[in-house]
């Protein structure tokens, strides 16, 4: 049986230089700046609290998943369906889901963001000549109330 020697391509979040991993590669080190690097997915579930999250894969927070971070760098993309707090930069894409909550300022290459998510607070960068995609449909509207009963004065029985 061969070996598989499937590469994929990353850029290193330390120097920037683009360098060769293995598929199912976690972590390496840069030939470049000679520093560990990791080239992993990371995938967000729960409550995370850390000073910087950084890989050269990219980044999901899912329904269930916060980030709050002090840096956030991820050069694979980011999706958002969960909450994420702190300053984003992407090498890719990023989407911000329907039931999304982002506060944090953004740096990427492009950007959706879908009906129902909230911004709460950031300053937004995406070059220009990429055209942002933002779900501009209504949510389902919410049902009339219904029409009050006309309450009318008790009356006195009759004797």
């Amino acid at each position: 049986m061969a070996k598989s020697t499937a590469k994929r391509t990353v850029r290193c979040y330390r120097c920037h230089h683009l360098l060769e991993v293995g598929r199912k590669a976690q972590s390496v080190s840069c030939p470049h700046c000679n520093r560990p690097v990791i080239v992993e997915d990371v995938v967000i579930k729960g409550l995370r609290m850390v000073p910087k999250l950084q890989t050269c894969g990219k980044l999901v927070i899912q329904k269930s998943g916060r980030l709050i971070a002090g840096l956030i760098e991820a050069h694979g993309g980011v999706e958002v369906q969960g909450v994420l707090d702190g300053p984003v930069h992407s090498g890719g894409h990023v989407l911000i889901g329907p039931k999304a909550r982002w506060k944090g300022d953004l740096r990427a290459t492009s950007l959706a963001v879908r009906a129902g998510a909230r911004i709460a607070a950031g300053r937004f960068a995406v070059p220009d000549h990429v055209a942002i995609n933002i779900d501009t449909t209504d949510p389902p509207a919410p049902r009339p109330p219904s029409t009050p009963k006309t309450l009318r004065p008790p009356t006195r029985p009759r004797r």
